[in-house]
Order: C-alpha cells, then structure tokens, then sequence
C-alpha cells in the first residue's frame, strides 16, 4: 500500500467544457489515502468523481459504509456536500501525487480524464480550518 494525496481544483473558467491552460483553478478538497502501489492515477479520479458526485443514500447503501473505505468515502462525500461545494465536472481538474512518481494532473472530460500539464494558475488551499469557516459563514448568511 502506498499513501497518495488527492486534490480537487474546480475550474472558475467555464463550467462543463474542457480545461484549457490558463483558466484559474481553486482547490476545494484534498485526501491522503493508502492505496495499491499500482493503482493509476485514473482510477483514483474515477473515484474521486464518484465520491464527489454520489448520492449520499448511494454511498450509505447496502454494504458501502461496512468498511474502513466506504465510510471514509461515506465521510468525505457528508463533508464536500455540507460545505454546499458543487459537482466534480468536466473542466474541473484532480491531481494524485505518488511518492515514487510525482504529480500527475488530470483534467475531467465529458468522458474520462486527460493528463495535463501542471496548471499554472491556482489558488485555495483546499480543507484548512479557515476555508472551512468561510465556507460555513457563507451558509449561514444565505
């Protein structure tokens, strides 16, 4: 098992088209997670986009939260939807850092992911505790 950061940037750019280089991304949540060494970083965004996109009663279902990953899962999907963040969609970009292999930045498509290059034009600092409370305080003041 090896530990992977995962983060996921929303493009502010566009919404539902492709990542092009320059459109500004902003981190809104990021994860360390042990997984198999040989897992791709494609398959760790495919399972970011179903995380991040699942119906709750989805991920709560019939064996899903039975075990340490479904309800890590189960969690992070309560956490990404309580702070009102909005779907992982095409455009957005997911970034799975591996010890031995670095960076790999994919960009989410209408139907898979495409490897980019890093993006250059990046901000938030994804769940810190402030992020956290801005995110509550705009919740409260709707």
């Amino acid at each position: 098992m090896i530990l992977f950061y995962i983060a996921v940037y929303h493009n502010l750019g566009t919404r539902f088209l492709q990542y092009q280089p320059g459109h500004p991304l902003t981190k809104v949540i990021s994860h360390w997670r042990h997984l198999p060494a040989k897992t791709s970083p494609e398959q760790i965004a495919d399972w970011a986009y179903h995380v991040f996109n699942a119906d709750l009663d989805q991920l709560q279902g019939l064996r899903g939260r039975t075990t340490n990953d479904g309800e890590i899962d189960f969690l992070l999907a309560c956490t990404y939807q309580l702070l009102k963040l909005r779907s992982l969609s095409t455009g957005d970009v997911v970034t799975v850092f591996h010890p031995d292999a670095g960076a790999t930045w994919l960009a989410c498509e209408f139907a898979g992911w495409r490897r980019i290059s890093e993006p250059a034009t990046r901000t938030g600092h994804g769940l810190i505790p402030a992020t956290i409370g801005q995110h509550l305080s705009r919740g409260q003041h709707a």
